[in-house]
C-alpha cells in the first residue's frame, strides 16, 4: 500500500482547505487527530528550522503525537494552497483497515532507518575527535538506548532552545 492508496480509505473524512501560512498542527498542542494530505505542500517546522517538506498526496501528519500521546513536536504549516482530511478516530480506522496501520508502521520504519543511518554516520565522523565533538558518539548512543525515557529539550545554558 502506498501513500496514494490512503486517500480512498478516508473518503468522507472532513476536508480542510488551507491557505499559505495556515497551521494544520501547532507545536506543543495536543490534538489526537491525524491529517492526510490530499493536495498541496506542507512543512514541518520547529522555530525557523524546516524539518520536512510534505508534498505526496496521501502523506500522513500528526502520527507521532497521536501514537505517543504527546503534544505536537513541531508546527505543520501549508506552504502553498493545500487540502487535508482530518481523521478524528484513528483507532477505529486502524481496526477497520489494518492495511492503514501497516502503511503507517512502514512509513515510520523508513523514517527511523534514515535517521539511524545518519546518526551512525555522525558517530563514525566524530569518533576520534578530541574535546566536545568527541562526545557526539556517546550522546547519540545514549539517545538510541533510551527506548522509553522521555527527553526534555534544551540545556542549562539555553533551556528554551529551538531544537
Amino acid at each position: 500500500m502506498g501513500a496514494a492508496d490512503i486517500i480512498p480509505l478516508i473518503d468522507g473524512a472532513p476536508e480542510r482547505h488551507l491557505v499559505v501560512g495556515e497551521t494544520v498542527i501547532a507545536q506543543d498542542e495536543a490534538d489526537p487527530a491525524l491529517f492526510v494530505l490530499i493536495s498541496g505542500t506542507l512543512e514541518a517546522r520547529r522555530g525557523d528550522a524546516v524539518l520536512a517538506q510534505i508534498a505526496e498526496p496521501g502523506a500522513i501528519v500528526g502520527e507521532l503525537s497521536l501514537l505517543l500521546g504527546t503534544p505536537a513536536s513541531a508546527d505543520v504549516v501549508a506552504v502553498e494552497p493545500s487540502v487535508v482530511r482530518r481523521i478524528d478516530d484513528a483507532g477505529q480506522l486502524f481496526r477497520d483497515v489494518p492495511e492503514f496501520g501497516q502503511h503507517l508502521a512502514i512509513m515510520l520504519a523508513r523514517r527511523l532507518h534514515r535517521v539511524t543511518t545518519f546518526l551512525g554516520d555522525l558517530q563514525d565522523q566524530f569518533a576520534d575527535r578530541p574535546g566536545t565533538l568527541g562526545l557526539v558518539p556517546t550522546v547519540l548512543s545514549g539517545l538510541l538506548d533510551q527506548e522509553h525515557q522521555e527527553f526534555v529539550l534544551g540545556s542549562d545554558r539555553e533551556p528554551d532552545a529551538p531544537y
